[in-house]
């Protein structure tokens, strides 16, 4: 078993670091990768429908090296994070490259601050792994998403109930806000239910914490870099929110569960999650592109998620659909057409 693989989700905070210390057009290498190499690569690849067989599932519960991975992913971020801050601080530094670096900056934000933070946010039983979700998070102003992903989302999949899964013919700017505004709020009344459940005080709300933190992020950034630097921030983090509604978009996107005659929703099926096997996707994801696998299990740790046989796949990989998702001229044709092979089924 290639376990090593996976440290090649470094990659992409390797990448952005090549991006704050380059100038001219070569600050643009990283997104190049990113955004143009790495969809091209997955079309010519082969997919990889590998499973691990039950032996080696047994194994790999055991293996620590799967979460030493996430966890030294958490200072190279916030590293990463920091030498973003010191390199636009610079009043010098030309816009060309501003932008790079925001794109760059944004785009790690989005896939290894939020997506880390979201592998790691589904032990909430497990101390270390909470404070290390809720780190990445922060740096993404998304501390709200573990209690709404694994409260609501995964609960409420495929239908009206959930912000974060897309209606075919959705628009993505207009989900992606839909998504990030109520899903905010939504959170509120998920955690307010939780205490009430419990007979605990509604003033021990857990968002209080989750709003106060970005904050105070915020506050510190502008206290460390000034006013200028916290706009660049504020701004980075946007996109890289964009990111994560873009991959929330197309993830479940036209999969809507039946309504049964009891009056309650289907259970979750694999068939309500676009699937991918393009291995490049995979990797630099943390197998989040296997998704069909997670919405089936959610509590099942990154290695050890299927490719199931049933599961709608996506006509391309995570990267290319993620590039799809903010053209819809263009994403609801090519997803129509996807949709059309899988929704009797």
């Amino acid at each position: 078993m290639m376990k090593i693989k996976y440290f090649a989700a470094y990659i992409i905070p390797l990448l952005g670091l090549l991006t704050f210390n380059t100038t001219g057009v070569y600050a643009y290498a990283g997104l190049f990768v990113l955004y143009i190499l790495v969809p091209v690569l997955e079309q010519i690849l082969p997919k990889n429908t590998y499973n691990l067989n039950k032996v080696e599932k047994e194994l790999a519960k055991e293996d620590v090296y799967f979460d030493l991975v996430l966890y030294l992913s958490v200072p190279l971020h916030l590293f990463v994070v920091y030498q973003f801050l010191i390199t636009v601080s610079n009043s010098a530094l030309p816009l060309a490259e501003l932008i790079a670096c925001i794109l760059m900056m944004g785009t790690i934000l989005g896939v290894n601050g939020i997506n880390i933070g979201h592998e790691l946010g589904h032990k909430t039983d497990h101390v270390v792994k909470k404070i290390s979700a809720h780190i990445m998070l922060l740096t993404a102003i998304q501390n709200h998403f573990i209690p709404y992903h694994n409260g609501g989302h995964h609960r409420d999949i495929g239908t009206p109930a959930d912000f974060t899964s897309a209606k075919e013919g959705d628009i993505f700017y207009f989900f992606a806000l839909r998504s990030q505004i109520g899903g905010y709020f939504k959170t509120w009344k998920l955690e307010a239910q939780r205490l009430k459940g419990k007979g605990k005080n509604q003033l021990l709300n857990p968002m209080i914490i989750y709003t106060l933190l970005p904050v105070l992020f915020l506050f510190g950034i502008y206290s460390f870099f000034g006013l200028n630097v916290l706009f660049i921030y504020f701004i980075t983090s946007v996109y890289g929110i964009s990111v994560l509604e873009a991959q929330n978009y197309f993830a479940h996107y036209g999969l809507r569960r039946k309504m049964q005659e009891n009056g309650r929703y289907e259970r979750v099926k694999p068939k309500h999650s676009w699937n991918s096997d393009h291995i490049i996707g995979r990797v630099l994801l943390f197998e989040l592109t296997r998704h069909s696998d997670h919405h089936h299990m959610g509590a099942k740790p990154y290695h050890l998620l299927d490719s199931k046989e049933h599961s709608p796949n996506l006509p391309y990989g995570y990267p290319a659909m993620l590039m799809l998702s903010y053209f819809p001229f263009i994403f609801k044709p090519v997803m129509k057409k996807q949709l059309a092979l899988y929704k009797d089924k």
